[in-house]
């Protein structure tokens, strides 16, 4: 009871982001919520990808991002304002960059986590930033690549709801481990 009683004061305590321009905080936390789901929902589509089903995963970017979104990966090392290692426009384009880098890599599964998501608004705009955390199997028994990074992204308000219009990923390192010889 206690716990329950905790968890319903933070969902409807406001945040100082919430009280501006006296929007209703309500709707702003709900609009915070609703943002911080396209990067799980990103999380989610990639790993589909990543574990096989590209129907599925290509489906669900498109729940993620507005139809003509700019996406782009930058490479540990990377000018992060020159041209992306990897990039599209839009959520179709990006569903096939991601299954070639996966494929070309030797990708057998993958796992994306996602954490620290700051969400600034502005009406029907706003920035997101978040962490990644990756692990990408080459080898079940033997070998993985772990990458770190950081996403930036603006979000815009549609007649279908929040969308990411534009994901920056900048990697912070990318490493293979290899498992010990038995």
């Amino acid at each position: 009871m206690v716990a329950v009683s905790c968890l319903a004061s933070v969902a409807i305590s406001p945040t100082a982001d919430a009280k501006k321009g006296g929007e209703d905080a309500g709707k702003r936390l709900s609009d915070r919520a609703e943002i911080a789901d396209l990067t799980y929902c990103y999380a989610e589509a990639t790993d589909a990808i990543g574990n096989g089903d590209f129907a599925k995963g290509k489906a669900t970017y498109k729940e993620c991002f507005t139809p003509n979104a700019q996406i782009g990966a930058y490479f540990p090392g990377a000018d992060p304002n020159g041209p992306p290692g990897v990039g599209a426009v839009g959520p179709d384009a990006w569903a096939v960059e991601v299954q070639n880098v996966f494929t070309n890599s030797g990708y057998v599964a993958t796992h994306h986590l996602i954490s620290n998501v700051r969400i600034d608004l502005d009406g029907n705009t706003g920035t997101m930033t978040s962490y990644l955390s990756a692990t990408h199997v080459i080898d079940p028994d033997g070998a993985i690549e772990v990458a770190h990074g950081t996403y930036f992204d603006t979000v815009v308000r549609t007649n279908q709801g929040w969308r990411i219009a534009k994901r920056k990923l900048i990697l912070i390192d990318f490493v293979r481990l290899e498992s010990p010889a038995p």
